[in-house]
């Protein structure tokens, strides 16, 4: 019940009521009422405080009325000082009378408010944070309110207190479940031992008195599944957005965002202070390592996607060496690692190619390939162009890396962009023509949706080579000597040890200046 939705008769005769109560219309009485009030409620109230009772009282009535059970909770703070009086007993009935009966009662509202309080002590990530509004949005069902736009601070952190306080006036769903008891079920889930025990224990009282019974667990796991998603509705991406400080260049801003393909973004690093580039690694790990066990929880494969400007492509960031759980490996074998262009985000005119090329990859129409350049040189710009702009080219494969300056190069990169072919893979040691038309085969011939995970696995497979070709006895000659095999010329010749993906999501493509925005 809000201020607004009670009659301006009906709050006249409320507040009129309290003020005959003498802990309230005395001064001293009532500060300590308000004093108690403040520790009970799960946040503080706020009214512009009066020297004259009448004001003061009438804004604390104000202020409790915008709150769920706020009268209720001042009434039973009131009751300590003034048990029995016949004003208090007058004000407790209109009280009854003219609002509704609020989901908890006072005690249980001190005590969630306490446990509230423990788990932020113990500490919320930013991924649990962004988790929260999802939770609510679960608890509430399809059709419930949305969360108010003030549960977000600057920082977009979320206020839980805010959360329950608008749970706690959700409709009961059709099982005759409290939203706000599904909310708190999932809250609980952050918790650790004992305050996870003292959760458990709360929503026991709470479903007992409530009347679901010592049951309520199973009829809370029966009424929350959900229909079973696929892959693609169920994939996420670690993105970290890496912008050059606009004083030093050499300094990158980076922020990091989990992004579900429902639409759903966690930002789990916001700009902070940027960083020299040799930096990046250390973050990552700092990040991956904080986040680990949220991030292993996600229901389907984790994509790492760095965000980069087109000067910074060249960076061997799936061969970052990220030591996690106390084993050092690099990035690109434990997940699927993809570049992305800042460049191609910030300039929209070449958003609409790009969009219909990917949409072709998405929907599997048509025959979506990956066309091969085994050469440089062998294609000027126009011809690359033209040969590009095939609607069905959907992704380009380099023997050799895009970034080398000389006389008369094609910067195919750019010329990617222009025809919308978001995929662009590339070999950043130069390779053979011959071995890389051979190589390019499997690239080129298989799914293109599939080159993330294509691609991670060759740089398994180039870890692994590594380590027969370092264990492998060479063969002596007669006369001594060893025979030199041609695939120990160079331990890091296998593909996927060099191999660079550029894996441009259209559909996944942040607002200018909306970045950091709370999902809706």
């Amino acid at each position: 019940m809000t201020a607004g939705t009670l009659g301006p008769g009906e709050r006249r005769r409320l507040i009129d009521a309290l003020l005959r109560i003498d802990a309230l219309s005395v001064r001293s009485t009532r500060e300590a009422c308000v004093t108690e009030l403040q520790n009970t409620l799960s946040r503080p109230l706020e009214w512009e405080r009066d020297e004259r009772a009448l004001h003061d009282v009438w804004g604390l009535a104000v202020a409790c009325l915008g709150r769920p059970g706020g009268i209720q909770t001042l009434l039973d703070v009131v009751e300590f000082f003034d048990r029995g009086s016949h004003a208090f007993r007058e004000a407790r009935a209109l009280a009854d009378a003219v609002l509704p009966e609020p989901l908890l009662t006072t005690e249980e509202r001190r005590l969630l408010a306490q446990l509230v309080q423990h788990l932020e002590r113990q500490g919320l990530t930013l991924i649990q944070h962004a988790e929260l509004v999802p939770a609510y949005q679960r608890a509430v069902g399809e059709f419930g309110p949305p969360p108010r736009p003030e549960v977000y601070d600057e920082r977009h952190i979320v206020d839980v207190r805010l959360l329950i306080e608008q749970l706690e006036e959700a409709p009961l769903g059709p099982d005759g479940v409290a939203p706000l008891l599904r909310f708190v079920h999932e809250l609980a889930g952050y918790a650790k031992a004992p305050v996870a025990t003292a959760f458990a224990e709360w929503m026991t009282r709470f479903a007992e008195r409530t009347g679901l019974g010592q049951d309520w667990r199973r009829l809370l796991t029966a009424t929350e599944k959900r229909p079973a998603l696929d892959n693609a509705q169920r994939a996420a991406s670690l993105v970290f957005e890496c912008r050059p400080d606009g004083a030093d260049p050499d300094r990158l801003a980076v922020s990091a965002r989990l992004e579900r393909a429902d639409g759903t973004v966690a930002m789990v690093r916001c700009d902070e202070e940027p960083e020299p580039v040799e930096r990046l690694p250390a973050l990552v790990e700092a990040l991956l390592n904080r986040e680990r066990g949220l991030l292993a929880a996600e229901p389907c494969e984790l994509t790492i996607e760095f965000a980069l400007p087109r000067d910074l492509l060249d960076l061997p960031c799936d061969q970052f060496v990220v030591t996690l759980g106390g084993v050092p490996r690099r990035l690109g074998i434990e997940y699927p690692v993809v570049l992305r262009s800042l460049d191609r985000m910030d300039e929209v005119w070449l958003w609409p190619k790009w969009r219909s090329k990917w949409n072709l990859l998405r929907e599997g129409a048509g025959e979506a390939r990956v066309h091969p350049v085994c050469e440089p040189g062998e294609y000027d710009g126009e011809r690359l162009f033209a040969v590009l702009s095939d609607p069905e080219a959907v992704g380009l494969a380099m023997a050799y890396p895009p970034m080398d300056e000389g006389p008369g190069r094609v910067d195919e990169i750019w010329v990617a962009f222009e025809t919308g072919v978001p995929i662009v893979v590339w070999c950043r040691k130069s390779r053979a023509p011959e071995r890389f038309t051979e190589e390019a085969r499997e690239l080129c011939g298989s799914d293109p949706a599939t080159l993330p995970r294509t691609v991670r696995r060759l740089r398994r497979e180039a870890v692994l080579s590594q380590d027969r070709r370092q264990n492998r006895r060479p063969q002596t000659l007669p006369g001594g000597g060893a025979l030199e095999d041609a695939n120990d010329r160079d331990e890091t010749e296998h593909l996927g040890m060099h191999l660079a993906l550029l894996y441009d999501d259209a559909d996944r493509v942040p607002e200018p200046y909306d970045r950091l925005r709370p999902p809706a």
